[in-house]
């Protein structure tokens, strides 16, 4: 079943529109487009169930168009830090329900957690995560961005030379699971997936491990090899 929900995304970036296609079609309610240039916006027109609308996004003439004392969702993600940060302001001081600003800069972080507004530091998986945050919010309360009790990033097995050869299946200790590896053009889930160098693989791990993290995944990698090494002894 589809969230009945309006969502907001303002602004030009790889991550606006990436995020885009993740949640249209999957809402029940209106996906709103804003973008700066014409030609941007009518591409963004051609997208089933987005409304595009050009214009500036600190422009309270464009934001006062997006109902946003019903806007269950404002997203500020263009490429400035300052014209999302007030952007995300104006939605919050109108009424919607949940703002996020991307911001690259750290120093605005307090100001937009003091007044209730997610900061989101882009990356490759961010607009997933974001995306699940809007439809799965019971899964983003557990992984989260900002908060929650584990969180969730891409590595690569080249960083870690003691994961290459171990199967996936024993890549798991008490705080932390590499739970999928990307390679050959795919995605892996399977307990019996080797890893191979080049290979991107994804984690959940607790918080607590987090400065400690990179002892943890060597530690998970020599029981793996150890256990991979007495099963072929054992043959």
């Amino acid at each position: 079943m589809k969230n009945k929900i309006n969502v907001v995304i303002v602004g030009y970036s790889t991550f606006s529109w990436e995020l885009v296609a993740q949640l249209r079609g999957q809402i029940g309610g209106r996906l709103y487009f804003v973008l700066p240039d014409r030609e941007q916006a009518l591409e963004a027109s051609l997208q089933e169930n987005v409304i595009a609308i050009q214009g500036e996004i600190i422009d309270t003439e464009v934001l006062d168009q997006l109902d946003l004392e019903h806007c269950h969702v404002f997203i500020a993600s263009s490429r400035e830090d300052q014209a999302n940060v007030l952007s995300a302001l104006y939605a919050k001081n109108k009424g919607a329900q949940h703002v996020y600003a991307r911001v690259l800069e750290t120093k605005f972080t307090p100001l937009l957690n003091a007044v209730g507004i997610t900061p989101i530091q882009t990356s490759r998986m961010a607009a997933t995560f974001t995306a699940i945050s809007i439809l799965k919010p019971a899964v983003a309360e557990l992984v989260s961005l900002t908060a929650g009790q584990f969180s969730l990033e891409e590595i690569q097995a080249a960083n870690y030379p003691e994961l290459v050869g171990c199967r996936l299946g024993h890549l798991q200790g008490e705080h932390l699971h590499i739970i999928a590896v990307a390679q050959e053009g795919r995605v892996w889930l399977n307990y019996n997936a080797i890893i191979a160098p080049d290979a991107l693989l994804i984690i959940i791990y607790d918080q607590q491990i987090k400065k400690r993290l990179h002892q943890e995944l060597r530690e998970v990698a020599a029981r793996a090899a150890q256990r991979l090494k007495e099963h072929e002894e054992g043959r």
